[in-house]
């Protein structure tokens, strides 16, 4: 009786490990997102100081980014790719995530109440929040360094000049975003074609 409960109880760690690994793998499926959603937002930072129509910048770039996003996603649930809980999870962790994004860039433009300071550490807050919640979730050790960037990123936003806030976001989000995204992406191409 002994064994068969150690037999079971060995067979669910490897359950669960093989399901981490799932997790990693699909999280590698994600570097396209984790390019997107940290090019658009240095796109339109770029725009807003650099181009005409700067009050355009964040809503047109936005909105593509989720468009984009949506295409995206649509595609891969026609193609059919399976759901497990681990990725119901990382879901369910992102999409928290930014609507409350979402929330809080909507009640401060209809408030008038912005703090860029506090924007900038709300914002890096969440998305450390996001980036370590899912490397806890997959016990992955190269995401857990992504959070730690919006981590120390939100650290130094407190202490930063107001005038400099723009380049540690861009720095974060080259980082955190573009070249985990990019470090993510190759994985799976080589993945692909190995």
């Amino acid at each position: 009786m002994h064994a068969t409960n150690q037999n079971e109880a060995v067979d669910r760690l490897k359950l669960i490990e093989t399901m981490m690994i799932e997790g990693r793998r699909s999280t590698q499926r994600w570097g396209w997102s984790f390019l997107l959603w940290g090019i658009g937002p240095l796109v339109a930072m770029q725009w807003e100081s650099q181009w005409k129509y700067s009050a355009w910048a964040w809503p047109v770039t936005i909105c593509l980014c989720i468009v984009a996003n949506g295409l995206v996603l649509k595609t891969r649930r026609e193609r059919g790719e399976s759901k497990t809980a681990v990725t119901r999870s990382l879901s369910a962790v992102w999409a928290c995530t930014g609507a409350t994004v979402l929330l809080l860039s909507f009640a401060a433009v209809l408030t008038g109440m912005h703090d860029p300071r506090m924007t900038y550490v709300a914002l890096f807050a969440l998305a450390a929040t996001a980036q370590g919640a899912s490397s806890l979730i997959l016990r992955w050790w190269p995401q857990f360094l992504a959070a730690l960037v919006w981590w120390i990123a939100c650290a130094i936003a407190f202490v930063a000049p107001a005038a400099r806030l723009q380049d540690l976001a861009m720095t974060a989000l080259l980082l955190a975003n573009v070249v985990f995204g990019a470090w993510l992406a190759y994985r799976e191409w080589r993945r692909r074609d190995g």
